[in-house]
């Protein structure tokens, strides 16, 4: 008896799902990553990430530098100019103000190209429905929601999804790689799940096609014996038979092949789900240091914490399949591209040794930085709401001045909204990056350069860098830019750690950094256990330092969820949608676009109608 919950809780054998799901399309989406990456740093290098900006951030990265600047915290030296000499590189292209002003018409022309790609793929649906049988969304599913959902996609609509993000990224758009491909990764797993199940059935019918049309000439017997059966059910019983057979003689000549092959695949008609979970975890292997992060943040984020028999995933099962597709596409992101995007921080040995036995005011330290985090997460969260919702409602102002001023069509006024809109807001980065140039691109490449360089820059920099790569990150996805917030909240939460370091320099370096690395997304992001391992493989901490940053991001969560500033937001937010449906104000604009129906709360909840909550992430 005590082997049935063990068996219940081992499964069946899945070797097979292990090696045409999981293998498969970690392999692909390995390549695919690749050349994602690969199409974003030459974008990168041809345009903004050249000359004294580029020698400013690669000095930041210096190994050297690191040493010194290490050192000094260490013997704690009253020298708080991070040990910059004159002859060292010159990062006054990183201060405040010392933009270029030719950032502002690269981040036009970058809005100028995503709105022609989305144009032109409304356009080709008139020509080839067949294809491209939907119009480019205004808004698309984000990190949370495509992880939560594990939504059913139009396959086909991950190629512009690729195109629009590469150039987003590429061009200086403050967004991250990972939206595109988590959903290139559903859509390879949707696509998988349904060719592989086609391709069983079809092999069902050659081998069984006697007894199917055994089994309809029986259950049409039977409708010709009931009495309340008409002549029209006998016809549509025949031409399904007809169909049926015909499939079957078109099949000739592969009969052998597929009967073979549905030998060795697996039946996936009710494992789409899974086939995607495993395609999104394939797609996020090669952003993170260690191939582990992609199951955890897949689970984690997605709330997948189930068991099999009452739940929706078996757990050890997923990560099992998960764990495999995620290997191999880190394995292929490290042979192609030589590292994942995000790599670890090359610490000194002299940190590792000064924190390898555990302080209880580790922990103390944990705490402040945590609660600070919090706040500073939370505030940048609002200044990010403001940059969406200003998106948003410029979109849909100039479509219903073309529409009603102007008198042209749904689909042109869409269309011409469509390519201006990212303009605008391509414009309003560029500005945004003269004033602060720390915050261009998705943040991987000044990621380490605002920890080593934060006594350089400065309190104010730094602080200023925090809360205006939030709204740049709000504007770039309310003004149409396709990327996720995971990269740019990720370097916020790298500028808040170096910021702690300048106030309090008796916090030691490595926890302060590390901390608030991972306290800040934890504010925004719910995902305590990735963002802490994540930091820990980063900065290669030990278990000491890394028990301060648990009870950080712990700390963190609190501050924002615990004392209820976040349900207190949505809420209002809630109320006020509420309130403007009621009074009407809403009502033209969701005859104009049907997807306005849904109203945005914010970016990480929405609530529909008809009163369900769900979680999503605004594009």
């Amino acid at each position: 008896m005590s082997s049935v919950p063990l068996l219940h809780e081992i499964r069946t054998r899945y070797i097979r799902i292990l090696i045409f799901s999981a293998a498969f399309q970690g392999t692909l989406l390995g390549f695919v990553a690749s050349a994602f990456s690969l199409s974003v740093q030459k974008l990168a290098e041809a345009t903004w990430y050249s000359g004294e900006y580029l020698q400013a951030i690669e000095f930041g990265k210096s190994f050297d530098f690191t040493i010194r600047a290490v050192e000094n915290e260490i013997n704690k030296t009253n020298n708080n100019s991070t040990f910059l000499k004159e002859d060292d590189v010159s990062i006054d292209s990183l201060l405040l103000g010392n933009g270029e002003w030719w950032y502002v018409w690269l981040l036009a022309l970058a809005g100028f190209g995503v709105g022609l790609v989305k144009v032109i793929w409304n356009l080709l649906g008139s020509v080839v429905p067949n294809v491209c049988k939907q119009r480019f969304p205004a808004r698309f599913p984000g990190f949370v929601e495509e992880v939560c959902d594990l939504e059913n996609h139009d396959t086909i609509m991950a190629i512009p999804f690729f195109i629009v993000s590469a150039l987003s990224g590429g061009l200086g758009a403050c967004v991250g790689p990972e939206a595109a491909l988590l959903y290139i990764g559903s859509s390879v797993g949707t696509l998988v799940s349904r060719r592989w199940q086609l391709g069983t059935i079809k092999a069902r019918k050659i081998r069984g096609s006697g007894g199917q049309s055994f089994r309809n000439n029986d259950d049409s017997g039977e409708n010709e014996n009931n009495p309340g059966s008409n002549s029209s059910s006998a016809i549509d019983i025949s031409d399904q038979q007809a169909d049926q057979q015909s499939e079957v003689e078109e099949l000739n000549d592969d009969n052998l092949f597929i009967c073979f092959v549905s030998n060795l695949l697996p039946d996936f008609s009710d494992r789409r789900a899974e086939c995607c979970l495993e395609g999104i975890a394939a797609a996020v292997g090669g952003l993170f240091p260690a191939q582990f992060l992609s199951p955890l943040v897949v689970h984690e984020v997605g709330n997948h914490w189930h068991w099999g028999v009452k739940g929706r995933f078996h757990v050890t099962e997923t990560v099992a399949t998960t764990g495999v597709s995620a290997t191999f596409s880190y394995a292929i992101m490290q042979w192609l591209r030589g590292g994942t995007l995000i790599q670890s921080f090359k610490v000194p040995n002299i940190i590792g040794q000064s924190l390898q036995d555990f302080e209880v005011r580790f922990l103390g330290y944990g705490v402040l930085v945590g609660f600070i985090s919090g706040l500073i997460g939370f505030a940048g969260f609002l200044i990010f709401i403001c940059g969406v919702r200003l998106g948003q409602k410029v979109f849909m102002r100039m479509k219903m001045f073309f529409m009603k001023r102007v008198g042209l069509a749904e689909a042109v006024s869409h269309n011409i909204v469509t390519v201006v809109n990212p303009v605008i807001g391509g414009t309003l980065l560029g500005l945004l990056y003269v004033a602060v140039p720390l915050c261009l691109g998705g943040g991987l490449p000044q990621l380490y350069a605002v920890m080593t360089l934060g006594n350089r820059l400065g309190a104010c920099t730094v602080a200023v860098t925090a809360f205006t790569k939030l709204l740049c990150l709000g504007i770039s996805q309310g003004f149409g830019f396709i990327g996720g917030p995971l990269f740019p909240i990720i370097f916020a939460g790298a500028c808040t750690g170096s910021l702690i370091h300048i106030i309090f320099p008796g916090i030691p370096v490595i926890i302060s950094f590390a901390s608030g690395f991972a306290a800040t997304p934890v504010a925004i992001i719910p995902g305590i256990f990735t963002v802490t391992a994540l930091s820990s493989v980063m900065f290669l901490l030990g278990g000491a330092a890394s028990s301060a940053v648990f009870i950080a991001c712990v700390v963190s969560y609190i501050t924002v969820c615990g004392m209820g500033l976040m349900q207190g937001f949505i809420l209002k937010g809630m109320k006020a949608a509420e309130a403007a449906r009621s009074g009407g104000r809403d009502r033209s604009e969701s005859e104009l676009d049907p997807s306005s129906r849904t109203v945005v709360i914010n970016p990480l909840l929405e609530k529909t109608q008809e009163g369900e909550i769900s979680v999503s992430t605004t594009g």
